[in-house]
Parts: C-alpha cells; structure tokens; sequence
C-alpha cells in the first residue's frame, strides 16, 4: 500500500509540474501578445488629437455593470466614433471629458488612448501570474528530482 500511494504522489507530481509550465508559458505568452498589441497602436497611431467622451455604454450581461467610453472626434472633416475596447465597472473618465487621443492615419476608426492602461495592466498581471508559476513549477521539480535522488525509504 505504501508503494503504490508513493507512485500515486509521484505522478501527480509530475502532472503538476507540466500543468504549472504550461500556465506558465501560456501566460507569458499572453503578457507577451498585450504588450506587443499595445505597442502596435501606439505606432501606429500617430496623429494626435482631442476627443470627446460623447456617451457611456453601459454593459449589464455580466454579474456586475460594466461601462466603456464612446469617443467622438473629427478627422480629416469627417465626425467619428469609438467604443473604448475596454470595459470596467468604474471609469477613469466620464461623459463630456475631452481625452488626449492618437489615431491612425489610414485607417482613422483605429486609435490609442493612453488613458486606456488595460493592455498594460493585463499584461503586467499576466507576468506576475507567469512568475509564480515558474516559481511553483522550479519547486516542484526540485521535489520530483529529491524523491528519485533520495528514493522512496520502501
């Protein structure tokens, strides 16, 4: 009985540790493909201007009300509007808010705002996320290898 509840903890050992490299990795990447986003708009968009928070959409098939920005502003002559791609259930602006905005040239419907941090927070969380899980993941292989260092003591 003792062997094979040894194998038992052996195993799931080692399917933790694959399944704690994974989220590492997957989570990583995830940071990763955020930031590389975050850092395409703001290339991208390069022509500044100011728009106008014009409305607040509101969001209530969650378990909670979430809310997004709608920015209007003009370019080239013509009027446009942008739902923020971000939701939250509170707003760092509010209706009639003028917002520092970048938009792009070729295709003025693409924007960046920097008041819009989510791309980095995500990110940022992401990272934390992946480092804990390289950390738990370093453990438990140092805990696999010690068992089959030391062996069983059956």
């Amino acid at each position: 009985m003792g062997i094979s509840f040894y194998r038992q903890a052996s195993v799931s050992k080692t399917t933790s540790a694959v399944i704690l490299i994974i989220l590492t990795i997957v989570t990583l990447i995830g940071g990763i493909l955020f930031l590389k986003h975050d850092t395409k708009l703001k290339k991208q968009c390069i022509y500044k201007t100011t728009a106008i928070v014009s409305d607040i959409k509101a969001d209530t098939s969650s378990d909670s009300n979430t809310y997004a920005p709608v920015y209007s502003y003009e370019y080239d002559g013509r009027e446009y509007t942008a739902v923020s791609r971000v939701y939250s259930s509170s707003l760092k602006v509010h209706k009639g808010d003028k917002v520092e905005f970048y938009l792009d040239p070729d295709d003025p419907q693409t924007y960046y705002c920097p008041k819009e941090t989510s791309g980095k927070f995500f990110a940022v969380i992401l990272f934390i996320v992946s480092g804990f899980c390289l950390i738990a993941s370093v453990l438990t292989v140092r805990a696999r290898i010690s068992e089959k260092s030391y062996g069983s003591g059956y």
